[in-house]
């Protein structure tokens, strides 16, 4: 466990996957005034301090949970003796029991066939509605039938999703994952739902409580591949801030597309 290594592990990684990327470039996200710190403190000439712990969680975009981890990192590397060493590495343990996603079986794919049921998994967890169904249903934006969310809670509990322990509903897998690059006609389905809920809202909703936008580019095929792979990132890290949120009180849905607009290559 090194944090220099860590740094140069980031700097390689961003480079080659942004050929323009710079220690300048960092160094400004960050906001400190050197633009070599980066590669002096990877290199091991000199320490990170408190603040500049703090201005480099800021640069590498850290979420709250990951950035008290990257700063556990740095303090246990930097500890001058046993004790101190031994403090940060407790507090290293405790982080680090993270929420590990369950994969969804293709013969549990219902689950993603219609929409409000993974809101409803989300939902029923969140709001104190004692199997009043009619309640549940007109929490769901836009509101379904009660009928609609009794089945739905009938199925999350035959699945294994959703669970009731001494009066409260809890998700014995808080996280799911069907896996990257499914075929599923079930997942097709509920995202083909969810893009057009998110249509919709463009209408319904004030620009406050959504955020619909579009950015129109021309890449290679390379370039592609390389925004594939930013949405998983980003899609990690709207996950890892979930779950660093002890104080969710409402349900969204994160819709990313990337669509290809015009006939050439096979995309």
């Amino acid at each position: 466990m090194d944090y220099r290594q860590f740094l140069k592990d980031y700097y390689a990684d961003r480079k080659k996957r942004s050929p323009t990327f710079s220690y300048r470039q960092f160094s400004q996200k960050a906001g400190v005034r050197s633009p070599s710190l980066l590669l002096e403190v990877s290199e091991g000439r000199r320490n990170l301090t408190e603040t500049s712990i703090q201005q480099f969680c800021k640069g590498l975009g850290l979420t709250e949970t990951d950035a008290r981890y990257f700063t556990a990192l740095v303090q246990y590397n930097q500890a001058q003796d046993p004790a101190t060493c031994q403090q940060w590495l407790n507090a290293m343990r405790g982080l680090r029991q993270r929420v590990r996603a369950r994969f969804v079986p293709l013969e549990n794919h219902d689950f993603y066939a219609k929409w409000h049921l993974p809101v409803i998994r989300e939902l029923a967890c969140r709001i104190d509605w004692g199997r009043d169904y009619e309640r549940l249903a007109c929490s769901v934006r836009p509101a379904i039938a009660p009928e609609e969310a009794e089945q739905a809670v009938d199925l999350l509990e035959r699945l294994g999703f959703l669970e009731e322990r001494d009066g409260k509903w809890i998700q014995p897998d808080p996280a799911l994952t069907t896996g990257q690059e499914v075929d599923s006609g079930a997942v097709r389905q509920g995202n083909l739902q969810f893009a057009t809920l998110g249509a919709r809202s463009i209408e319904e909703l004030p620009p406050s409580r959504r955020d619909v936008s579009t950015i129109v580019v021309g890449v290679s095929e390379d370039g592609f591949r390389r925004i594939k792979e930013e949405i998983v990132l980003f899609k990690q890290r709207v996950a890892r801030i979930a779950e660093d949120d002890q104080a969710a009180d409402s349900v969204c849905a994160v819709n990313v597309q990337l669509v290809p607009h015009s006939q050439k290559g096979e995309r």
